[in-house]
């Protein structure tokens, strides 16, 4: 099995496509296996964009999430960093990769020797790693440039706050029965802390002194489920440019947990075996004429105050499909959105004309495109299927929305 080329298609399909800009993280994805910090048997599985068990009641972060948090962390060559969590080791492989030092802190013994071997066999020497109580930090190895927390606490601990240097930043879930927030914390002072809010998350608990107790039911349980989509606060986060969307669009939850392999098989199979049946079904409606691809009911146009959107509602795998915005005549410019997770089924191969600037916010990919007030404005989009099933997505045209359901055949 080609891992390198996986890799990649998962960089792609997974990180870059859902709004991770920054080439450091890229890169470091690119080049870290991480089909060599998951146990034995999971390999199959280790570019799938889900979280995967690796003993001790741990798991191994989601590829998404371990981007989204390291891109927070805004991580440059020269930073000494802390994670806390080390579990498998992927995330401190990660951060290495990018800066000068990694301190990391394991509770549990076993994960961490593990963690220490491989990065030994795969010649990462900038990495440390001890045993201990990762809400307390690392203080002999402090001040830190930035610290990563892969464990959901009840609130930031001092500890932490206090080993970071000033201009610091400290990512970490934090919450508790109510739902856990990705917060970044940024040190601007001595006592001053700027602190902002990155989504909702689930993640396995930060076991400590400054934090949760051993008995913690998320620690004991033995296969904690994946979570729902977490509605946002009214407080939600502005993205990297400045901004925010919490108006218009749901914040998405960022799942963490632990996902037993052998359920998961299960699960798969019995879904794949419902879906072929839902997709025979809908085949033999189709070669009968009533809603082949092509025909009067293929498509639907969705009309917007400021345009329409002419989207595919039956497209077929691996076949290009075109999505037609028309936005009226403005003299300001036009702000196409669609959700990111929508660009795992249908990526965009290419848009004509191309578009002024791109963004990501809140878990939606934003296109922007120049001001026209001479007339309307046709842009085209050519989307290329990836995957079979049906699909739901939220379209934007400026602060308007619609939800659009789409099927793609095999």
């Amino acid at each position: 099995m080609d891992m390198t080329r996986i890799r990649d298609r998962m960089v792609e399909h997974h990180v870059t496509r859902r709004g991770i800009r920054d080439q450091n993280v890229i890169g470091a994805m690119r080049m870290v296996p991480r089909e060599k910090f998951v146990p034995p048997g999971s390999e199959e599985f280790a570019y799938q964009d889900t979280p995967l068990s690796i003993g001790e009641g741990q798991t191994i972060s989601q590829p998404f999430i371990v981007a989204l948090m390291l891109e927070k962390a805004n991580l440059n060559a020269g930073d000494k960093v802390l994670e806390v969590g080390t579990g498998s080791g992927y995330a401190s492989a990660l951060i290495s990769r990018i800066a000068r030092h990694v301190y990391s802190i394991e509770r549990h013994e076993k994960l961490a020797l593990q963690a220490r071997e491989r990065f030994e066999k795969l010649g990462y020497r900038n990495i440390d790693v001890r045993v201990g109580d990762g809400s307390k930090g690392w203080a002999k190895a402090a001040p830190f440039d930035a610290i990563v927390v892969s464990a959901g606490a009840p609130e930031v601990p001092t500890a932490l706050k206090e080993q970071l240097g000033l201009g610091g930043r400290l990512i970490i879930p934090v919450g508790g029965g109510e739902g856990q927030r990705l917060k970044r914390l940024t040190r601007t002072g001595a006592t001053a802390f700027e602190e902002e809010d990155l989504g909702g998350v689930l993640f396995v608990p930060l076991i400590g002194e400054d934090a949760w107790t051993a008995s913690h039911p998320m620690y004991t349980a033995t296969t904690p489920s994946l979570p729902e989509t977490i509605a946002p606060k009214p407080s939600s986060p502005p993205n990297a440019q400045g901004g925010s969307m919490e108006k218009i669009y749901k914040l998405p939850a960022l799942p963490e947990g632990v996902l037993d392999h052998s359920e998961f098989q299960q699960r798969f199979w019995a879904v794949q075996r419902i879906s072929w049946i839902v997709f025979m079904l809908l085949l033999v409606t189709c070669l009968l004429g009533l809603l082949g691809r092509g025909g009067p009911f293929s498509r639907q146009t969705l009309l917007l105050p400021e345009g329409s959107v002419d989207f595919p509602v039956l497209s077929r795998w691996n076949a290009p499909e075109d999505m037609t915005v028309t936005f009226t005549p403005s003299s300001e410019d036009r702000v196409f959105t669609i959700d990111a997770a929508f660009l795992q089924s249908f990526s965009v191969q290419g848009i004509d004309p191309p578009q002024k600037a791109t963004f990501a916010r809140d878990g939606r990919i934003g296109y922007v495109f120049p001001a026209d007030a001479a007339g309307p404005t046709q842009i085209v989009f050519r989307l290329q299927t990836q995957l079979p099933g049906p699909r739901r997505v939220l379209i934007g045209l400026g602060g308007e929305t619609r939800t659009q359901t789409t099927f793609i055949f095999p």
